[in-house]
């Protein structure tokens, strides 16, 4: 049975985007549709990406986790999160009449343009949302320009 997507002329997938879709669609993971609910398949963190003049902010969704479980690197201009989400500690598994949520290891990889400034990245955690900041390089700041008249 073929699904049926919306779609949007505004959002602009990149291919990794749209490689990461298809295999998802393909393996049964969280549906290949973005709106459709998660139904099987590993935990996968939500993450929003915003840019602003000086630098890009990432938010991460990570209900659960605790900040030393995270691991954030960036290498060649891929910034990458990546940890665990355990099960409950203290709850036997039989106990459980449903499970809804996703447990087990994550990866998620943003690739950033090439003019950031990699020694200056910080992380904030805080609510269940991680919050990372990647200033631009100067080069990459927008600048006034003065006319001489």
């Amino acid at each position: 049975m073929a699904t049926i997507t919306r779609f949007d002329p505004f959002r602009t997938a990149g291919l990794h985007d749209e490689v990461e879709r298809m295999f998802r669609e393909v393996a049964g993971l969280q549906g290949g549709d973005r709106d459709a609910p998660a139904t099987a398949g590993a935990f996968s963190p939500a993450l929003d990406v915003r840019e602003h003049a000086d630098e890009y902010t990432l938010y991460v969704e990570l209900p659960g986790v605790d900040a030393d479980d995270v691991e954030i690197t960036l290498e060649e201009n891929v910034l990458t999160i990546a940890g665990e989400r355990s099960f409950y500690d203290d709850v036997e598994t039989d106990e459980f009449r449903r499970v809804e949520r996703r447990f087990g290891r994550y990866h998620r990889a943003v690739r950033l343009p090439d003019r950031v400034d990699g020694t200056a990245v910080s992380a904030r955690y805080r609510d269940g949302v991680l919050t990372i900041r990647v200033p631009k390089a100067e080069e990459a700041k927008p600048r006034r320009i003065a006319i001489e008249a």
